[in-house]
């Protein structure tokens, strides 16, 4: 197998001139194998933010001329592969429970190069979502995975090119090489969950359907970046929480542009004393919000999958979506209760 990259032109360029990046790492949420009481998890997020105007101008002159080659990359590359060449971003959305178990899968995705194996010499585009390093890349064939030994499939996971992820989906028309184009009536989806025994693997399949996940080309009109009422807020609670999770309670403040990431709602981040703590919500209609150390970590969450509102914000909840804490994790299992003391006061 092997795989090229747009991108890898424009990071030449760059290293060029700068010498180091961080490494891109995977994806889990915060782990409590014996909770002890402090979520000590951290994790660092990388996004490839283009250097500022007038910090150093060669550097500035060298980003806008790898942008051109670029543009003309993207162009070219998706017209070839997919008759379509305006399609550079892409969403992944779902109103199931992968939203709930796998929620940095989703989000707005951008375009990152393509995937070609050599039993097929097809070439599939690829996407990279820098808020939670994310791809969404075609594989062949999965001999990686142990329980799963067939061919075909787009997948979500932090590694391009490896079958490790969290969403799997399997084309009805495989020869619709362009994710947006799939045909989702007879199309397969699964996301990763706990692993349940069976009579033909003692270990457990750990794949569940969700036929509610979906890939389209992003609209703006459809999908718009949308904003909530509260900028400054304080997280409080007199309930578990406040035992189990005292650094995610304080004063958040909204954190600005951060569309580039992938995101369409807010993220905000804690201002009060203490470890870093953020609220945020990978999903493209915030049906879903998490609330940890990383904004690729988290502790509480807040479902809201059954709202039928366009749009969801957190501040606000009915009874049966209140907030859960993780009570405690071992191996694959949680423990996720409710905290009906949690409480969010908008400051401005």
């Amino acid at each position: 197998m092997m795989a090229a990259f747009a991108y890898g032109l424009v990071f030449w360029i760059l290293l060029s001139e700068v010498k180091s990046w961080n490494d891109l790492t995977g994806v889990v949420p915060d782990e409590f194998s014996e909770f002890d009481g402090e979520d000590n998890l951290e994790q660092s997020v990388w996004a490839p933010y283009p250097p500022l105007e007038g910090q150093c101008p060669d550097l500035n002159r060298k980003y806008k001329d790898a942008m051109v080659v670029l543009k003309n990359l993207e162009d070219g590359m998706l017209g070839d592969m997919c008759e379509d060449p305006s399609c550079t971003k892409i969403i992944v959305t779902s109103n199931g429970l992968s939203a709930v178990k796998q929620p940095t899968r989703f989000g707005l995705f951008f375009l990152h190069g393509w995937n070609q194996h050599d039993s097929q010499g097809v070439k599939y585009p690829s996407y990279f979502r820098p808020a939670a390093e994310q791809y969404v890349f075609y594989m062949h064939e999965l001999g990686a995975w142990d329980y799963w030994h067939s061919y075909d499939r787009w997948i979500i996971g932090p590694t391009h090119n490896k079958a490790m992820g969290g969403i799997m989906i399997k084309p009805y028309d495989p020869e619709k090489v362009c994710p947006w184009q799939i045909k989702w009536f007879r199309t397969h989806r699964w996301y990763h969950d706990v692993n349940i025994p069976n009579l033909w693997n003692p270990i457990g399949n750990p794949w569940k359907i969700d036929d509610t996940i979906f890939i389209e080309c992003y609209k703006e009109e459809r999908w718009p970046e949308f904003d909530c009422e509260c900028t400054n807020f304080n997280v409080t609670s007199e309930g578990r929480v406040k035992e189990y999770h005292p650094d995610r309670l304080g004063e958040y403040t909204k954190l600005t542009d951060m569309y580039k990431e992938g995101y369409l709602a807010p993220v905000y981040a804690k201002v009060s004393p203490g470890p870093p703590s953020y609220l945020y919500s990978h999903h493209p209609k915030g049906k879903v919000w998490l609330v940890g150390s990383t904004t690729s970590t988290w502790s509480l969450r807040l479902n809201k999958l059954s709202s039928s509102a366009d749009n969801d914000c957190p501040f606000d909840w009915k009874v049966e979506e209140e907030w859960e804490y993780l009570q405690s994790k071992k191996g694959e299992k949680e423990v996720w209760l409710r905290d009906t003391d949690l409480d969010i006061e908008c400051l401005d």
